[in-house]
């Protein structure tokens, strides 16, 4: 047992890295490497705290809370934390514990302790050449970042440019709807599907009764907000695939594709003319207004954009002269 005791600590004193075995937080044994490593003789150092070689009690306790169940769990404690020698100077070391029975801590814990400090300063010269080295190249590429910048500024500012002038070109400035010419185009593409599906497209020409006199009495603001308004209950009534338009002063047109029959087409005007009867509160002032609803239907009543859209307004007219806030459906026999 002598014997083994003496290789034992032969192998301990010759070890290069400081290793250490303690109780309770307390050193029990250390080789010399560990004493040299942090300046205490082995006599001095064994009983004390091993609070002894960190900086401070709140190193020491966060240190201890991250150990503590690693070691519990039968695992190797692995950190590369700073340390403090006897004489107060503060070095790096990696240090590794493992406990010798992790259902029992009172039987202690065994530290492999590494000094690397110089190892610690490499990598912090790398890092700071590293850091100047970015700094260089950063310094050199922000000329052109900052051009490219500017020319992506500009090529953006040029596309909105271009969206805003697109869709000013299709759509009405007033209450943000397709205009004439955008509902030209959205007709077309529903008589086309009407031919392939051989469905129908129902259109509706819609015009505000007595807004006129609203407009005069009230100012143009008012009337505009009024026909801001209008719009906005036009759009909640359709459905995703349908158009509503503006094409005059008080004047809609709605497109509704694949339609079934008359009778739908006639169900979505009187829908329209409900909510379009309804009053409207605009700054304090109640206002009523109906329409006059004009329908015609592709392709019993016309085959192109034109021939439809008159239709249609002939429709509207006849409402109005039968007594507005109501619907029409085109016949032939309107146009005489």
């Amino acid at each position: 047992m002598r014997q083994l005791l003496l290789e034992y600590q032969a192998i301990l004193d010759n070890a290069s890295l400081g290793i250490t075995f303690t109780r309770k937080h307390q050193f029990v044994r250390c080789n010399a490497r560990f004493c040299e490593m942090f300046g205490w003789p082995h006599d001095e150092l064994i009983g004390q705290s091993t609070r002894l070689l960190y900086p401070g009690d709140q190193a020491y306790e966060e240190l201890t809370a991250v150990a503590r169940p690693i070691l519990l769990s039968g695992q190797r404690f692995d950190i590369e934390i700073p340390m403090m020698r006897r004489d107060g100077s503060i070095f790096w070391c990696r240090l590794l514990g493992r406990a010798l029975d992790p259902q029992d801590r009172s039987k202690g814990t065994i530290y492999i302790t590494e000094e690397i400090t110089l190892r610690k300063q490499a990598q912090d010269a790398l890092l700071r050449a590293r850091d100047e080295l970015e700094q260089r190249v950063e310094e050199r590429t922000r000329e052109l970042t900052m051009a490219n910048a500017r020319l992506q500024a500009e090529i953006q500012e040029r596309k909105l440019a271009e969206q805003q002038i697109r869709y000013l070109a299709n759509h009405d400035a007033l209450t943000g709807l397709p205009n004439r010419r955008l509902l030209e185009d959205r007709l077309e593409q529903a008589m086309e599907m009407a031919r392939r599906s051989g469905r129908q497209v129902a259109v509706q020409f819609i015009d505000l009764d007595r807004f006129k006199p609203i407009n005069d009495r009230l100012g143009h603001r008012i009337g505009d907000l009024l026909l801001q308004a209008v719009a906005q209950r036009l759009r909640s009534l359709l459905r995703a695939v349908d158009t509503v338009s503006r094409v005059g002063g008080d004047e809609f047109v709605i497109v509704l594709p694949e339609m079934s029959s008359v009778t739908a087409a006639a169900h979505t005007a009187q829908r329209v003319l409900d909510a379009l009867i309804k009053p409207y509160c605009t700054e304090g002032h109640a206002l009523h207004v109906t329409p006059s609803i004009g329908i015609c239907m592709f392709p019993t009543h016309g085959q192109s954009t034109e021939t439809l859209l008159s239709a249609a307004d002939t429709a509207m007219y006849c409402a109005k002269k039968s007594g507005r806030a109501n619907v029409q459906l085109f016949a032939p026999e309107m146009n005489t």
